[in-house]
């Protein structure tokens, strides 16, 4: 009975052996797959039985069964490539990606292409998950969703009123030698000798098309110390105001064209160092004609006048309407410096950040605008961050996107399933859902591709040890196999 064990133990050797020669044989085989985790076998002793003779310790094994087959997820090497659309990981966690019946899948393997519907995805047809993101913070919303990248249109995005750092923002000096003009203002038909200088940008209705606005400044007369005669209190002099306005071509305002046209305007003070105090708005009240003293005809009304108004408290900045012939006027914001309180020594603003006024040239320093056409995607880059950014035809981007990841409490647990996937198992522990970069997640490295950590000499030695247990089993049942011979020639 104890030969036939021995055989039985034997043949259990080659039998593991051989299937751990399978695994060693899958390491090699996929030396230069993507994302692919080496593997590793396991052994245990088998079938404990009982020796009847002896007084010590008589248990003894009938052989060796594979206990488990794990996989190790340490970093692969990393290889550049030239496809925007290729990923690796640079750290924890795993791309998560789902079929057609919302079944979900884990790879390291980031070799990405698009599908029929144009949604980003795997070789094989599993729609890569990402969530939604926020266009000012990039951070992710919503729940995990395949992205749709190919034939993505980005819809046209007017210029801002004002919120969230919107509008029109602009950075100049202004000289403060500049000279007080003679010229009355007519916002009905501004020319070039109304105002000292001008600053230009290009805005967008809701529609999507571009208009240039022209935003002028010119000098206010200073005005000198005077003593209230009711009072006999003093009147401190002012100084250092300008007036600014905002211009479009009348034939872009449903006005006459060939004229340039001041939709708004508003005002701006800074103090003797050149420092902005304030920036405010402003509106236009028309002048009422009067009477001829002489004829007793009535007079033509002349050009609107500009008076402060109060800013919207809503965006702290001043504004101006425009009718580009939609349903509705756009308001746009119109930032020109957060100015500063030079009384306050708590506050902390600068006065410096927009207009100045010192005694040097008038120059721009920048001026911009949000907003911008409607776009078709040309390409898109991927953020280590995992935030897909979408490259469209109108020099837009913005963001598509974010990547998913997933990590497990024990990842060598998960269950291959080809592909380069992994599906989840009772020991591997519950799938953790989160960002790249954030936490224990890696992060995700653009066009590039995670190589295969397969350690081809330590395979190779792993071989030769497998291909030598299997001929010492192959052995023990060979010899096992004579020794039974023998016995059955004893009867002879």
């Amino acid at each position: 009975m104890s030969l036939l064990g021995a055989l039985t133990t034997g043949s259990s050797g080659v039998t593991a052996f051989g299937r751990a020669m399978t695994v060693v044989g899958s390491n090699i085989a996929n030396v230069n797959t993507f994302g692919y985790k080496a593997a590793h076998v396991s052994f245990e002793d088998v079938l404990s039985s009982d020796f009847p003779q002896g007084t010590g310790p008589t248990k003894v094994s009938q052989g060796v069964g594979i206990a488990s087959i794990n996989q190790n997820f340490t970093q692969g090497a990393f290889e550049q490539t030239e496809l925007q659309s290729d990923m690796a990981i640079n750290g924890e966690g795993f791309f998560t990606v789902q079929d057609q019946f919302g079944r979900r899948y884990y790879t390291r393997a980031g070799q990405f292409t698009y599908d029929k519907n144009g949604q980003l995805s795997t070789d094989r047809g599993l729609n890569v998950l990402t969530k939604d993101v926020d266009p000012v913070t990039k951070e992710a919303v919503g729940l995990p969703k395949p992205l749709k990248v190919l034939g993505t249109i980005d819809p046209p995005v007017p210029t801002g009123d004002g919120r969230m750092d919107s509008g029109i923002k602009v950075a100049a000096n202004l000289d403060a030698g500049a000279a007080v003009l003679d010229t009355p203002f007519d916002p009905t038909n501004v020319k070039s000798n109304m105002y000292n200088y001008s600053t230009t940008t290009t805005v967008y209705d809701r529609s999507g098309a571009d208009h240039t606005a022209t935003i002028v400044y010119r000098k206010r007369p200073d005005i000198p110390e005077q003593v209230d005669p009711n009072s006999g209190q003093v009147i401190p002099a002012i100084r250092n105001q300008w007036e600014w306005y905002t211009l479009f071509e009348g034939e872009e305002v449903g006005q006459r064209p060939g004229q340039m046209v001041a939709v708004g305007g508003g005002f701006l003070q800074f103090t003797d160092d050149g420092r902005l105090v304030q920036s405010t708005g402003g509106q236009f009240i028309a002048q009422p004609g009067g009477v001829d003293p002489n004829t007793g005809q009535p007079l033509p009304s002349g050009p609107p006048i500009l008076q402060p108004a109060p800013v919207n408290p809503d965006t702290g900045k001043p504004q101006i309407t425009v009718d580009f012939g939609s349903d509705a006027p756009q308001v746009i914001g119109i930032s020109l410096g957060m100015g500063s309180n030079p009384d306050d020594p708590n506050d902390e603003r600068t006065g410096l950040e927009g207009l100045t006024q010192f005694a040097s040239p008038n120059s721009i320093i920048g001026v911009d605008a949000d907003g911008h056409p409607s776009g078709t995607l040309e390409g898109i880059v991927v953020e280590s961050s995992g935030v897909v950014m979408g490259r469209f035809d109108s020099g837009y981007m913005r963001p598509m996107g974010k990547i998913v990841l997933t990590k497990f409490d024990n990842p060598q647990k998960l269950l291959k399933q080809g592909d380069n996937l992994f599906q989840t198992s009772p020991h591997s522990g519950k799938a953790i859902l989160g960002e790249p970069g954030v936490g224990a997640f890696g992060e995700i490295r653009s066009q590039t591709l995670e190589q295969s950590n397969v350690d081809l000499a330590r395979e190779f030695v792993k071989m030769v040890e497998t291909q030598r247990a299997f001929q010492a089993n192959a052995k023990t049942v060979t010899t096992a196999d004579e020794m039974i011979q023998e016995m059955v020639n004893l009867k002879r």
